[in-house]
């Protein structure tokens, strides 16, 4: 094989890599999910949370916590309408975790907090709901798998 066929064959296969690597940064707001985060502690209770903003207007971060443990994949400041985002975050020390994200809907509107509790014998999104007015609501969160490695997906209306 020529140097030059080998150059040709090397760029071939860096222009695919980079193909699907845009390709899955495009399509991959779902990827991330807890059930495949590295974990440094075995049963160390990871969390991926998917929030989907159906409104006519754009989430603005208000403050957001990972609990007990890290964001390895934090919350961005805005969400525009008809995005989606997957919060991911892993508690490597504690046998729990509790996570927190909270945007305003419009500069100026009423709160959307998303929650999900990550406890051995009780997963849970009770504390995820809408406050302030407005006729916003978020559905019933889909906890799609339990703990220690939690995946849980929100949908804003």
């Amino acid at each position: 094989m020529t140097m030059s066929k080998n150059v040709k064959i090397r760029t071939a296969a860096a222009l695919a890599g980079l193909g699907i690597a845009a390709g899955l940064a495009v399509g991959g707001s779902g990827l991330a999910n807890a059930g495949t985060l590295p974990v440094t502690h075995p049963g160390e209770p990871t969390v991926a949370m998917t929030l989907t903003n159906h409104t006519n207007h754009t989430e603005w971060l208000a403050s957001a916590t990972p609990g007990t443990g890290h964001w390895v994949q934090a919350p961005s400041r805005t969400l525009a309408p008809g995005a989606s985002e997957t919060v991911v975050s892993a508690a490597p020390t504690t046998p729990y975790e509790t996570d927190f994200v909270t945007y305003r809907i419009g500069a100026f509107g009423p709160t959307a907090t998303y929650n999900v509790e990550n406890v051995r014998g009780d997963v849970n999104t009770a504390m995820t709901g809408t406050a302030g007015g407005g006729h916003y609501f978020i559905n019933a969160p889909h906890i799609a798998s339990g703990y220690p490695n939690v995946n849980v997906s929100y949908d804003l209306w």
